[in-house]
């Protein structure tokens, strides 16, 4: 009997050894699947290593409704939408790896936007090594870019632009970089007007070509850019043998920022103007609600008299002030002036020189980390010099709009 209880037992603690064994040696397997997705410190929170490679990877996005209330002076009821809502979800993907010649990175960002459609889009995919850019990324050109207006689809106050690039950055150090890119400026392309054939707009043949010098400091910082790009006016050369004048645009930006910490901790104040010969779309002053829906804009004008192509030419002087009152609630005031110069010759029922501004303000709560309530206003009215055929059929001198957006979005 006690050589069985003595078998027994030898066989039970010879089973424990063995399960302690098997567990021992799950151990390591563990230890290494716990290690195998590291943190990455290098290029701040958020990256990891891919595992089996020496690339950082960040992983983001955002979720955000829109709730909107638009009110024109110029549309008939009947063919506006005074509300309507919008929801746009975004991927943003950001890899980086360190080599001899300094950062290799790439990023990426993709949009999907819902509202009467479904609407994807690239919002930016670029790489960036050793100084260079290449790829879709804000525009060299840019600065304020409308920071703190919020929205999926609100007014522009100055230039703000996506466009593919390839550019070349140096950096001087203290603070101070320079920038040569060579743009598509497809999208910032308005055409040529004519008061016999309308209005044509074909793009261009050549990139814009595009320089800044910027600063970043303690205080804030400065930028300075410039723009020459191609107006292409070829199909109205066919329509209009013999012409010529303007096929080249320009445009001149100066932007300032102050940090304003003695107000409040992540105060800041945005002060930038911009001009535009031919090149109107760098100025923004075709991102108003408060323009007719018939209203042309256009790059250059053809001047039958003269048998001369005339540019448009146009400025604006942008603001904006953000304010803490809290950690975590902020408030932004923003407007902008601007006034449109469009050849007199080209004047007609749906064309003039104008002015315009625009003014708002919102009210923004981060209650945790990630995730943002915002409600924001928005006024702006045009002025024209010569009446302008509005939506009813009517000639006015001037129009305006109210804009309210309530929204929430949820960054990670």
């Amino acid at each position: 009997m006690k050589t069985v209880m003595k078998n027994v037992l030898l066989g039970s603690v010879a089973g424990l050894a063995m399960v302690g064994t098997a567990a021992a040696a799950d151990l390591p397997v563990k230890a290494k699947a716990a290690e195998y997705v590291k943190i990455c410190s290098t290029y701040g929170a958020g990256f990891y290593y891919i595992p089996g490679s020496d690339t950082c990877l960040k992983v983001g996005g955002f979720v955000q409704t829109d709730y909107n209330y638009l009110d024109t002076s110029y549309t008939p009821a009947n063919e506006q939408n005074d509300t309507y809502f919008l929801a746009r979800g975004a991927i943003r993907l950001d890899a980086r790896t360190q080599t001899e010649y300094g950062t290799l990175r790439s990023y990426l960002e993709y949009r999907l936007t819902y509202g009467d459609s479904t609407s994807p889009s690239l919002d930016k995919a670029y790489i960036q090594f050793a100084g260079f850019t290449f790829g879709k990324v804000q525009s060299f050109y840019d600065y304020y870019a409308d920071n703190n207006v919020w929205g999926i689809d609100s007014v522009e106050l100055t230039s703000d632009e996506n466009a593919t690039v390839a550019a070349y950055t140096a950096d001087f150090g203290n603070g101070f970089t320079a920038t040569i890119s060579i743009e598509d400026d497809s999208t910032r392309s308005n055409g040529v007007y004519d008061l016999d054939f309308g209005y044509s707009n074909v793009g261009s043949d050549l990139p814009a070509l595009v320089g800044n010098i910027n600063y970043e400091g303690e205080w804030g910082g400065f930028q300075v850019s410039g723009v020459v790009r191609q107006i292409n006016d070829e199909n109205y050369d066919v329509l209009n043998p013999g012409s010529s004048g303007d096929d080249i645009g320009w445009g001149v930006l100066g932007g300032v920022k102050f940090n304003l910490n003695a107000l409040g901790e992540g105060d800041t104040l945005y002060i930038e103007a911009t001009y535009g010969d031919g090149a109107i779309e760098y100025t923004g002053i075709t991102g108003s609600y408060a323009q007719l829906n018939t209203f042309e804009f256009a790059d250059t004008y053809y001047n039958p008299a003269t048998g001369d192509y005339e540019s448009a030419t146009a400025w604006t002087v942008a603001g904006e002030l953000t304010h803490y009152f809290t950690p975590s609630v902020f408030g932004v005031l923003f407007g902008n002036y601007g006034e449109l110069d469009v050849p007199s010759a080209a004047w007609d029922g749906s064309v003039s020189s104008m002015s315009l501004f625009n003014v708002g303000a919102s009210l923004n709560w981060t209650p945790v980390k990630g995730l943002l309530f915002v409600a924001q206003y928005t006024y702006g009215e045009a002025n024209y010099d010569a009446p302008i055929e509005d939506d009813f059929g009517n000639l006015v001198n001037s129009s305006d709009f109210n804009q309210v957006i309530l929204s929430v979005r949820r960054s990670f």
